[in-house]
């Protein structure tokens, strides 16, 4: 007869204080690692984000290469208008045909964020639905340190923007905060700067400029490279002629 090895072998169980330390150590290593995680997400956006600027503002410089020039004005037919299909429309509408996407327009940080072109929406109907990224309107009268790169009012020629390395011309924007229409950005004078403070939700603004991507804003300046920037550096001002002038948002070389 063969013989059997009638020891039995015996396996240990975990006792509870065992796996109370596993489940501490992973929730410790989640804690780590979730946050990391959550970082390189909002990264990648950030990076197609600035993508789009970048795309955008080929679209402006084609824009302004045939129409001698000038800079698009960020609204036609009304600066409080919503867009409609014939007279009035907003900046993005008149360089849709240069970049012929609407996906350029919204921020994938966004949430919620759409753009419809002008010409797409029905006759007879009126919309605001203008995407995440607005235009430089920052000083709307003229004066020493208070011309914009754009307006409203009048346009405005890219070669009379002394330091364009060093002048916003879009950005990030909470768009979809008013229903009214609201298509950039905009304060009347230096007197009043807006100052950076936290939205209903807690994320950083700078009036309608918008800290999306990890407390930074990605910014398209008007020689079109695009770099992403803290709302304080954006607000900070210059002394000129008595006034505090934010100068990132004049054309003057101040």
């Amino acid at each position: 007869m063969p013989h059997y090895d009638m020891q039995r072998s015996t396996r240990r169980a975990f006792t509870l204080i065992e796996l109370l330390v596993v489940i501490a150590i992973i929730a410790i290593l989640a804690s780590i690692l979730f946050p990391a995680f959550a970082r390189a997400r909002e990264n990648a956006r950030r990076t197609s984000c600035a993508s789009n600027l970048k795309q955008i503002g080929l679209g402006l410089l084609q824009y302004i290469g045939d129409y001698d020039d000038k800079m698009p004005a960020s609204a036609y037919g009304g600066v409080a208008a919503n867009s409609n299909n014939s007279n009035a429309y907003k900046w993005m509408d008149a360089i849709f045909p240069y970049v012929k996407s609407t996906q350029l327009f919204v921020c994938p940080s966004d949430s919620g964020a759409k753009y419809v072109y002008n010409r797409d929406i029905p006759a007879g109907q009126t919309n605001h639905d203008y995407g995440s990224y607005g235009q430089n309107g920052a000083y709307r009268i003229a004066g020493d340190a208070q011309t914009p790169p754009r307006s409203a009012a009048y346009l405005v020629s890219l070669a009379s923007i002394n330091s364009p390395s060093q002048t916003a011309w879009a950005t990030d924007t909470n768009n979809r905060e008013e229903a009214n229409g609201s298509y950039g950005f905009s304060w009347d004078n230096a007197a009043s700067n807006p100052t950076v403070a936290a939205n209903a939700s807690g994320v950083l603004q700078l009036e309608k400029i918008i800290a999306r991507h990890l407390e930074t804003t990605n910014v398209l300046y008007c020689d079109g490279h695009v770099r992403s920037q803290k709302l304080d550096a954006l607000a900070k001002t210059k002394d000129v002629n008595g006034a505090p002038v934010m100068t990132q948002f004049t054309i003057e070389d101040d």
